[in-house]
């Protein structure tokens, strides 16, 4: 099926063209069925799953796609983070607690609200 908006004048690339750009693009973390359907895991999916309703989903627009595809990576980066800590936790043991030091002798900061205007002298 090939609608209207690949087919314009601001947009002339076809339907096809589209699916085989995106089929031969090797950088995606999701597979290409996985990205372009609806998530299993949404809260509407959820939902309908339990109300047992089939309320239709909103179409995925370029942002969306992006961060279902980005955000395998951030599983990646907070798995790395788990095996960070696992191993602060043998090289430095239980009882680390991190104690940020306190700067002394510092002085206060002073606002803008606190600072008294200068008036312009005036002339009788």
């Amino acid at each position: 099926m090939r609608n209207k908006y690949y087919h314009s004048i601001n947009n002339p690339i076809t339907f096809s063209t589209d699916e085989v750009l995106v089929r031969n693009y090797r950088k995606f973390n999701l597979t290409y069925e996985e990205l372009i359907n609806n998530s299993q895991n949404t809260r509407l999916a959820r939902r309908n799953k339990k109300n047992g309703t089939n309320i239709i989903p909103r179409r995925q627009n370029a942002w969306i796609l992006y961060l279902r595809d980005k955000s395998q990576v951030v599983e990646v980066y907070e798995a790395a983070a788990r095996l960070a800590a696992e191993r602060h936790m043998e090289k430095y043991g239980l009882d680390y607690k991190y104690l940020p030091r306190r700067t002394r002798n510092k002085k206060p900061k002073i606002s803008k609200t606190s600072r008294i205007p200068i008036t312009p002298p005036t002339t009788p």
